[in-house]
């Protein structure tokens, strides 16, 4: 598979995932390892009671705006950070980030220093998937703009489910949130490999259309930060946002930063990383930029660090990829139920345990 293209970009910048997921799914893991993307599902795992949790990532670039993060967490209050990411509004980033820049390690400063107007305009929503989903918005408030500013001020489930299925459902609007899982998107706007592996467009959308009618049905999409991205685009300090980010959270999440390691690196790569064993695995959505003999390679890197009876998360969106061995189970109660409260909408948790090591 020909990945490098894709891993010189900075593709995921904020949140798309629900970390309350992981963090149930792995609950009680002692290391985790964590797939780095924005740095969001790294930094929500140092939520949890783990003694270690290592990010890894093949790109480099990805790696750098979790180090960004950090050095901007450790130093920041809690709004100063808002502001610099670009979750509040502020005239003065480069200026935070001339005062953060000896923090960062020599590789990240020099990608960082030739970003700075990423750096300017708020590294939040500077991703390739965030400027997809923010046209996206744009284009569903076009369309339905005052729906869609109802359906986030809903003030129960029933308002908002009955709002779904009078203004949304099997509607144009419908049809434009199906864009996010179209394979010329992926393909020609995204460049990403995924695109090679998404089903066809009539069972896109009847997934999607399934997804956001039950997810209507089960929680307020204006507590959703993932739903926050889909309708209007962006993430502000007053509504929904990861769970790390949250001011509740802070004092801990500063507090457990020591704890968190960044490694470049894949998966199929981690019997030569040297990292030991890691009793839980925060997996994201590999298997969507896979085929069936990347992913088994995938998992073989996983099975050969795995403790014994090691936890992992796996979350689907379109590629539902079979599990390549016997050894890795599922447990099929708690990833049904894991699906349905999940926030980020448009996922298939997978969760189980890892019974014993790869046969390669």
């Amino acid at each position: 598979m020909e990945l490098m293209g894709f891993f010189q970009n900075l593709n995921f910048s904020s949140a798309n995932e629900d970390g309350e997921t992981e963090l149930r799914a792995l609950a009680g893991a002692r290391r985790i390892v964590c797939l780095t993307g924005s740095g969001t599902r790294p930094l929500d795992m140092l939520l949890s009671t783990a003694e270690e949790v290592v990010a890894l990532d093949i790109n480099p670039i990805q790696n750098a705006l979790l180090e960004l993060k950090i050095v901007a967490i450790r130093s920041l209050e809690y709004e100063d950070l808002l502001a610099f990411l670009g979750i509040a509004k502020s005239t003065s980033r480069l200026s935070v980030y001339h005062k953060l820049r000896p923090a960062l390690l020599s590789a990240s400063r020099t990608i960082w220093d030739q970003k700075r107007h990423i750096i300017k305009a708020g590294v939040w929503h500077a991703g390739k998937w965030e400027k997809l989903l923010l046209w996206n918005s744009r284009f569903l408030k076009l369309l339905r703009g005052r729906d869609i500013e109802q359906l986030m001020r809903a003030p129960d489930l029933e308002t908002q489910a009955r709002l779904w299925v009078a203004k949304f459902a099997n509607s144009k609007l419908q049809t434009a949130l199906e864009m996010i899982g179209r394979d010329w998107i992926w393909r020609w706007v995204m460049r990403e490999p995924a695109g090679e592996f998404l089903p066809p467009p009539q069972e896109v959308g009847k997934r999607l259309n399934d997804d956001f009618s039950r997810a209507a049905r089960t929680f307020l999409f204006r507590e959703s930060d993932f739903a926050a991205l889909i309708f209007n685009g962006r993430h502000d300090a007053d509504g929904a946002l990861p769970v790390h980010l949250r001011l509740e959270n802070y004092d801990l999440l500063r507090s457990r930063l020591g704890s968190l390691r960044i490694i470049e690196g894949g998966l199929a790569d981690l019997p030569n990383l040297h990292l030991g064993q890691f009793d839980g695995f925060s997996l994201s959505d590999f298997g969507s930029y896979s085929n069936r003999e990347f992913y088994e390679e995938c998992w073989k890197g996983i099975l050969a660090v795995a403790a014994p009876e090691a936890r992992y998360c796996e979350r689907i969106f379109m590629n539902d990829l079979p599990l390549p061995f016997e050894t890795v189970s599922i447990d099929g109660p708690f990833s049904a139920a894991l699906s349905s409260s999940d926030k980020a909408i448009i996922y298939r948790i997978r969760t189980g345990q890892i019974h014993g090591a790869g046969d390669g």
